[in-house]
């Protein structure tokens, strides 16, 4: 479960104490579990689940009038919510350390778009500095933003312009069928399904499948 589960909870506890609401474990676990299945209906509808979405899920759920909560404490919870992101031992897939500059270098324009929730890009931006690859990438504008989704043809569209490309032009890797590889087939774009970390075999296809980033170069030579 890792450091990013517990000081979630830790914080929607501080907050419901302040309500003198002290659920149990099961409890707390159960409407864990709730907000999760409510993130994947957002999720699969196109919809949006983020921090705050789920500050006011966990007060629902424990019967606390929204109206009598300090809006200030459900904001601050929802900031401590998407901060405890940081606390994730993430690791690059395999060859993206290498392949990623190396794209860079060789002129190919590369952004980022991410079906993100509890963590919000200004999170994922910090993993990406750490890792050495933010300045691979085309400006700020290029992260997901909230509300933003993979599903929606026009939000895809919107990320091949800010990296420069029109659909014709653009190349999406994703590895979610459908979500990366739906949402960016129907603007006719060219896909790669990338295996590396989990094997996701359901419709639609992409045009290339990969478990290693050291593959895209050949790919994409093979494409012209």
């Amino acid at each position: 479960m890792g450091k990013v589960r517990p000081r979630r909870m830790q914080v929607i506890r501080q907050l419901l104490a302040s309500e003198n609401v002290y659920p149990s474990e099961d409890e707390i676990q159960s409407a864990y579990r709730h907000s999760f299945d409510a993130y994947m209906a957002a999720w699969t509808s196109g919809g949006h689940f983020g921090a705050r979405e789920q500050v006011l899920l966990f007060l629902d759920l424990f019967g606390v009038d929204q109206t009598t909560v300090d809006d200030e404490a459900v904001l601050q919870t929802a900031l401590d919510i998407e901060n405890a992101g940081l606390l994730a031992d993430l690791e690059l897939l395999p060859g993206a350390r290498e392949t990623v500059p190396a794209l860079a270098a060789a002129g190919y324009r590369l952004g980022v778009i991410s079906d993100t929730s509890l963590t919000p890009g200004r999170i994922l931006r910090t993993f990406l500095e750490k890792d050495g690859l933010l300045d691979c990438l085309r400006g700020a504008h290029i992260l997901r933003r909230d509300r933003l989704s993979q599903t929606r043809p026009k939000d895809v569209r919107k990320h091949s312009r800010g990296v420069g490309a029109g659909p014709a032009q653009a190349v999406h890797i994703g590895d979610t069928p459908r979500t990366d590889i739906a949402g960016a087939k129907a603007l006719g774009m060219r896909t790669i399904r990338c295996a590396g970390s989990a094997d996701h075999q359901e419709p639609p296809e992409a045009d290339f499948v990969i478990r290693d980033h050291r593959e895209i170069p050949a790919i994409l030579e093979q494409w012209g």
